[in-house]
């Protein structure tokens, strides 16, 4: 089984534990766990489970997690996930930012080809003889 986690979700992820972090309230950290999870895939990762606990679960990673880095709370959720079988990706916001400045500096070089064919044509002087 294949889990999907759009570019949207993990933003929403990574400002839930923003939030848990200063707040120190991990059970609703748990809860928009949770929810980025459809039903199907929650009765899909239960059936995995030896406990068939997908709560208990969810509380084991958070106890894991150091609480520093969202990034490593996504490591955390895609290895334990990959334990039971079930492949999570995740779109991460970086990824796009370096394809999108990529389109960028392309973009810079096709504008400067353009700036240089509306230039006026180059002329050669004529240099006047004198007589």
């Amino acid at each position: 089984m294949k889990i999907f986690f759009e570019k949207r979700s993990v933003r929403d992820l990574r400002q839930a534990i923003e939030d848990a972090k200063a707040e120190s309230d991990y059970t609703s950290l748990r809860d928009d766990l949770v929810d980025m999870f459809s039903d199907d895939q929650v009765e899909e990762i239960e059936r995995r489970l030896d406990t068939d606990d997908f709560l208990d679960f969810l509380d084991q990673i958070i106890e894991e997690w150091s609480e520093e880095e969202s990034n490593e709370m996504l490591d955390l959720m895609t290895e334990r996930l990959g334990v039971i079988g079930i492949a999570l990706t995740v779109e991460d916001e970086d990824e796009d930012e370096d394809e999108d400045e990529d389109e960028d500096e392309d973009e810079d070089e096709d504008d400067s080809i353009d700036e240089d064919l509306d230039a006026e044509p180059y002329e050669e002087e004529e240099e006047e003889e004198k007589d």
